[in-house]
Order: structure tokens, then C-alpha cells, then sequence
């Protein structure tokens, strides 16, 4: 039996023992699943680190071991593919990127709704935006584990020298990358527009619903190409194209390109993950915290800051042979209290929050300097992400294509966003 922090606090346990609890996460009375190891397959990355050296108190706590394997991004997608494929057990619980979730539905990860129900999970702790990933046919799949939300970084020094307000429209974004080209020698901003991995969309998104528009329309047909999604594209690559905003090379630049352009001090704006915080703090940037700004990504008049996220979820394997032993870990881990501890350790950085509680929580910011209330914002107004569904990885391959074409000069927004509309289509009705 689980109790809430409510019962334990208030002393009802007359009739239930209180859960121990460990950093403030609560597990199981009475070690139950002792003895048992869970083995997780996890990205490589500063947060499943931090979340490793969390593990022994895991253990002492209810005498689960707990393994950690760590593979890095560029081979996980398909070493979950041969994970599912070969119907392996080897993996307890593994963490996936939303875009490859849909295929491992059903097919890798279990449902586990009734038992996060049963353990007591709330899951209105977390934003809409990141649990959407997570949910499949009225049940849920996973929780969500890595989060990243975009923020506009700009150059906080300059903005102030030439009496720039921080930009609250994409047309303010134009209207202040202008006027630092015409005052300094960096260029306004840095966005990627090059082929790799749907990072030239990441942005077009927010322009996309800005303007009304989106990837489909209610009963999943292509509506990017539509008026409004036109102007928002056009909108899009005129940064590039008409006003020359963008540094030189921005054609074929990935997202780590466009970042350590501002990082270097050759560029003013960036619209990116908030986990590039990190690379400013760095010894050799250019661009010190002190003079970094960021803020909700620009919009336009009359609608809503937007943010696309980019989620991680953990999911149980359906061949799990000590499933209840995974999803104590998982509900151990998940806690708010155990991503706090991560957040307001001095000896970590990972700056990732999945949680209301943490995203607004006081100690959080003011290490951080307040990016997360911003963070928090952005996803308050957020009513869109992307599809949960098979076909929008492919689709993805078509719309980046696209955006390639037209920020290379190979193809007009209009026939380059057309011809993408109806091969997406044709995916859609292959199913």
C-alpha cells in the first residue's frame, strides 16, 4: 500500500504504516521487491548521470539494484529498434525520444496508467505538453523524464547599449536583428536551417501555430500549406533570406552550429533548448551569463508565447521479468523531490525541470537565474505538440527536406510546402 504525502503528513497512519522516504521520494513499505535488479537503458546525458549517483539511496531504501546503461543519442534510436524487434527482456525500463515513441507502444512498452494510479502518480504535476507524449489511447505509456523547452537567448549587453526591447513578435525579432547588424559587427540571430534530424523545424513550429496554422488539421490531413501556414513559413526563411539575419553557413547549420555562433560572440539572438544555459557558463564562451538574456520565444500579435517541446519519457518493457520492481524505480525517480535534488545541487548542472513544483520553484530560479519561470510561462500557453502517431516521423523527413530546399533556393515556399503537403498525405493514408 502507498500512502500520499497528505495521509503521512497528517498522521493517518493509525490504520497504514508511512512510506519511508528517501531525498523525499516515497517507495513501498517493507522492501517487498528486495533482491530484484532493474536494468535501465538510458541516454547519455548530465541528468541520468546525476540521477546515477541517486541509485545506492534507491537501494538502501528497498534493496533493488538498479543498473544503469547509458548510449549515446546517436545510437539509441536504433538500439531500442533491435530491443523491440527481438521482443529482448534484457531492459527493464528504457528512455525514448517523443518522435520514436509511437512504434514502441504496444510493441516495447507496456501500459502502465492503472498502476501509476495505484501508487498514487499525479499526473497534473506535469505540463500538458510534456505528458502528451506519453499518452496513447486513453492510457498512459511512460512518464516524462528528459524535458527541454525552447526560450529565446539574446545578447543582454548589447540589447541594453543600443536600447533594444526584448523581443515579443517574430517582427520585433527582425526589427532588432536589424538594428544590431546596422550598430555592431555580429549578426542578428542564428537559427539552423540545415538537414539533420527535424532540427530545422524545431523553430518553424512555433511560427507555424503563432500564425494559426499546423502540422495537420483535426482529421489528420496536411495544413502547413494552408494561408496561413505559407506566411508563416515565408515568415520563416525572409530571417534568412530577405533580411539576412542569420550568420554566413547558415544554410547547412545543425543546432550546434547555430548555438556556437552565439556562444562564440558572432551572433546576438538564438532560439533554442534551454540546456545550451550550460554552454554560456562555459570558461571559454565568449558570451558570459551576465551578459545573456532569455526569454519565451516570440510570437505573433494577438496569440500566445509557444514552445515545441522535444520529451523523453521513461517506459516499461512489456517483457520486464521484475516489472513491479521497475515501476517502484520509476515512481522513485520520478518524484519531484529527487529532479529538485539534481536542480539545487551545486555539484551538478543538468537544468532540466519536468515538474510544476520545480519549474516554479524559488531556489530553482535563482540558481538559474530565473529560466525556469520563463520556462514555466512559455509552456502555460502552449496548446499544441507534435502528433503521437507512427507516421510523423516520417513526415518529418518530407517537411525538413522542404525547409532545405527553400532555404537553399532550390524551391519557392509555395511549391516547395505543396509537394510536401501531398507526400505527407500519401504517408498519412498508407498508415
Amino acid at each position: 500500500m502507498r500512502l500520499s504525502r497528505r495521509e503521512a503528513l497528517a498522521g493517518a497512519g493509525a490504520l497504514v504504516a508511512a512510506a519511508p522516504r528517501i531525498a523525499g521520494a516515497t517507495v513501498t513499505p517493507g522492501k517487498p521487491f528486495a533482491g530484484q535488479t532493474v536494468k535501465a537503458m538510458v541516454v547519455r546525458s548530465s541528468q541520468y548521470a546525476a540521477q546515477a549517483k541517486r541509485l545506492p539511496a534507491f537501494e538502501a531504501a528497498t534493496g533493488i539494484k538498479v543498473e544503469f546503461v547509458d548510449v549515446p543519442f546517436g545510437s539509441m534510436r536504433e538500439k531500442l529498434a533491435a530491443e523491440m524487434v527481438a521482443g529482448s527482456p534484457d531492459f527493464d525500463l528504457a528512455t525514448v525520444m517523443d518522435v520514436w515513441i509511437p512504434p514502441l507502444i504496444g510493441n516495447y512498452f507496456s501500459p502502465i496508467g492503472a498502476d501509476l494510479k495505484k501508487r498514487g502518480v499525479d499526473l497534473g504535476r506535469y505540463p500538458k505538453a510534456f505528458l502528451a507524449t506519453s499518452l496513447y489511447k486513453n492510457d498512459v505509456y511512460g512518464l516524462p523524464s528528459r524535458c527541454h523547452i525552447q526560450l529565446l537567448f539574446y545578447r543582454k549587453d548589447i540589447f541594453g547599449e543600443l536600447g533594444i526591447s526584448v523581443p515579443k513578435t517574430w517582427e520585433d525579432v527582425v526589427a532588432a536583428g536589424l538594428k544590431v547588424q546596422e550598430k555592431t559587427k555580429l549578426s542578428g540571430i542564428s537559427i539552423p536551417y540545415g538537414r539533420l534530424a527535424g532540427q530545422n523545424l524545431m523553430v518553424w513550429y512555433n511560427f507555424l501555430w503563432g500564425a494559426g496554422s499546423d502540422v495537420f488539421d483535426e482529421n489528420m490531413k496536411p495544413m502547413f500549406n494552408n494561408a496561413a501556414g505559407l506566411k508563416a513559413t515565408q515568415d520563416y526563411v525572409d530571417i534568412l533570406l530577405k533580411y539576412k539575419l542569420c550568420p554566413p553557413g547558415a544554410t547547412s547549420f545543425n543546432e550546434g552550429d547555430a548555438t556556437t555562433s552565439m556562444v562564440q560572440g558572432n551572433s546576438a539572438m538564438n532560439p533554442c533548448w534551454w540546456h545550451i544555459y550550460n554552454r554560456f557558463a562555459m570558461k571559454d564562451s565568449a558570451v558570459g551569463l551576465d551578459k545573456l538574456g532569455f526569454a519565451p520565444l516570440p510570437t505573433y500579435a494577438g496569440s500566445a508565447p509557444t514552445t515545441y517541446t522535444n520529451t523523453w519519457i521513461y517506459g516499461v518493457n512489456k517483457n520486464s521479468k521484475v516489472r513491479d520492481a521497475a515501476l517502484e524505480f520509476l515512481t522513485w525517480i520520478s518524484e519531484p523531490e529527487i529532479e529538485r535534488s539534481i536542480l539545487v545541487d551545486p555539484t551538478e548542472n543538468d537544468v532540466v525541470a519536468t515538474q510544476w513544483s520545480n519549474l516554479r520553484d524559488k531556489e530553482v530560479n535563482a540558481r538559474f537565474r530565473g529560466m525556469h519561470n520563463f520556462a514555466a510561462d512559455a509552456l502555460e500557453s502552449t496548446k499544441k505538440s507534435i502528433p503521437n502517431i507512427p507516421e510523423f516521423l516520417p513526415a518529418v523527413d518530407v517537411m525538413e527536406v522542404a525547409i532545405n530546399n527553400i532555404a537553399t533556393g532550390q524551391a519557392s515556399v509555395a511549391d516547395a510546402m505543396n509537394a510536401a503537403a501531398a507526400q505527407v498525405a500519401r504517408i498519412m493514408k498508407r498508415g
